[in-house]
């Protein structure tokens, strides 16, 4: 990869599902480090220091995901919260989903077959901003629950990293 960056083919490289223990030797070593890392992120998989060393290294997070606290597991102890907020706010709960996402700077991305919805997305989550106590109060709602959606062939289910 680093190659095909020196060559002009590739701007930057990214990696996706990586956890520490994969990126240390990367960053160790490499002459162009990953700038971002694509992994399942909603409260009910907060992936533990994870973040916190990606921002150490610099490197951004990507969550793939982030609404899956609404879509696949609907009931869970983060919903009160969402469907109060989202009344706060005038908005959807899947709009408060990514919002706590974007709000704690990570990047979101979410698929539709709906194209209205994604584009009321776009023109919804610039309108607000969830406070630092907001952000904190779903996360901590979050934690209550694990879920993994993603990868389960390959990774345990109760493994929170």
């Amino acid at each position: 990869m680093e190659a095909l960056r020196e060559a002009g083919l590739a701007r930057s490289i990214g990696v996706s599902n990586y956890l520490v223990e994969h990126l240390e030797p990367i960053v160790a070593d490499a002459k162009h480090k990953p700038v971002v890392n694509q992994v399942e992120y909603h409260p009910y998989l907060q992936h533990g220091d994870l973040l916190a060393w990606h921002r150490e290294h610099g490197i951004a997070v990507e969550a793939y995901g982030p609404l899956t606290a609404i879509t696949k597991v609907p009931g869970g102890p983060v919903d009160p919260v969402y469907e109060r907020l989202a009344k706060k706010y005038g908005v959807e709960p899947g709009l408060i989903a990514l919002r706590w996402c974007l709000d704690q700077g990570i990047v979101a991305v979410t698929t539709s077959g709906n194209e209205q919805r994604l584009q009321s997305y776009q023109r919804a989550l610039p309108s607000f901003k969830l406070t630092p106590k907001e952000v904190e109060e779903i996360s901590e709602a979050g934690r209550q629950k694990h879920y993994r959606g993603f990868w389960n062939q390959r990774i345990a289910a109760d493994d929170k990293r």
